[in-house]
């Protein structure tokens, strides 16, 4: 958590003390999860698919009304699409799909930008007008149709391979994959209570990302919301379909 991000816990403690009192209440009695290890790369040990859908939903309620949320949706949204506009991949009229994007403030970067945005999340609230409820491990739209797939969340993904394998297939010929991926706990990242996968460094991370079909095109260090990269990725000609993992349901067996 950033300096940004501690001064707006301690604001929301002296304005709201019985909110804090939750918040506190949740971090103490929180439930510990063991993790793996394999190649550079730590995973979450979960019960299962649905044990983790369930953990991840229950994030965005320990957030709601929280002055910090207010502050990241306005500052992201805003450094977000200046950090587009400097890479120079996007342009206007491509359509755009946001993973995992929670309240849609990635979303409203991309459409300031003139792109058709629009993003997905396990728990997106109620009434969004930017997120619909969706899972980037079977996402719900047809092969080949949109120009972009951006997410700053990979530290939340049960199976990273059966997420990139969905990105393979909605992405059109010639699309762009663009992350945005936090540091590695080698440089001083350290996971939350929510995150279910994280990498000793952002090397680590590309490795698996480049076997499954993606070059990277550019790598921009970013420092907010957090110290990591911006990094594109350009999709590779080669058809990579994704591999339903052990325990991750398919589209056929989750109705």
């Amino acid at each position: 958590m950033g300096l940004r991000s501690i001064l707006g816990r301690v604001r929301q403690a002296i304005l709201q003390p019985r909110r804090a009192f939750a918040y506190l209440r949740h971090l103490l009695f929180a439930r510990r999860f063991d993790w793996k290890e394999e190649g550079g790369l730590r995973s979450k040990v979960y019960g299962g698919y649905d044990d983790y859908v369930r953990h991840q939903r229950a994030k965005l309620s320990t957030l709601s009304g929280d002055a910090w949320l207010a502050e990241y949706d306005r500052e992201y949204s805003r450094v977000l699409a200046e950090r587009l506009a400097e890479v120079d991949v996007v342009r206007r009229g491509m359509t755009v799909l946001c993973l995992a994007a929670r309240l849609g403030t990635e979303v409203k970067a991309f459409l300031n930008l003139g792109c058709f945005a629009v993003g997905i999340d396990l728990n997106p609230g109620s009434g969004s007008k930017y997120v619909l409820t969706g899972d980037f491990h079977d996402l719900q739209f047809p092969p080949g149709c949109v120009d972009v797939v951006f997410c700053n969340s990979l530290d939340h993904a049960f199976d990273l391979g059966r997420l990139l394998g969905q990105v393979q297939r909605v992405l059109k010929p010639g699309g762009v994959l663009v992350l945005e991926i936090v540091c590695g706990v080698d440089d001083g990242y350290k996971p939350g209570h929510y995150e279910a996968l994280v990498w000793s460094s952002v090397d680590d991370l590309l490795k698996p990302i480049q076997a499954a079909g993606f070059q990277v095109a550019k790598r921009v260090p970013i420092s907010y919301p957090w110290k990591g990269e911006h990094v594109v990725f350009s999709r590779e000609a080669v058809s990579v379909p994704p591999v339903p993992a052990a325990g991750v349901p398919g589209a056929s067996e989750r109705g």
